[in-house]
């Protein structure tokens, strides 16, 4: 049996994007700021702002450090905005 074919784009990059440009704007951090601090780089910072890549999870923990968030803080967010 052939696996369905889906043609809809995963919304899960964009919507963490979303919810870290966010958060990083209702702080006032650049993201340059927050790459530094976070130990990555600005370019990577801004690809996942913009959907193109995904953290992984020591990235996400790295970040939400620099924010002073928790990890599942900027997960639950995520998950509010896919609900609807």
């Amino acid at each position: 049996m052939k696996a369905p074919r889906h043609t809809s784009v995963n919304p899960i990059p964009a919507v963490f994007g979303r919810v870290l440009r966010e958060e990083r704007r209702r702080q006032n951090v650049s993201q340059e700021q927050l790459a530094l601090y976070a130990d990555v780089d600005r370019t990577f910072v801004s690809q996942i702002e913009r959907g193109i890549r995904q953290p992984t999870l020591t990235t996400l923990f790295k970040l939400s450090r620099v924010l002073e968030l928790s990890p599942s803080t900027l997960v639950a967010r995520m998950e509010r905005l896919l609900k609807r």
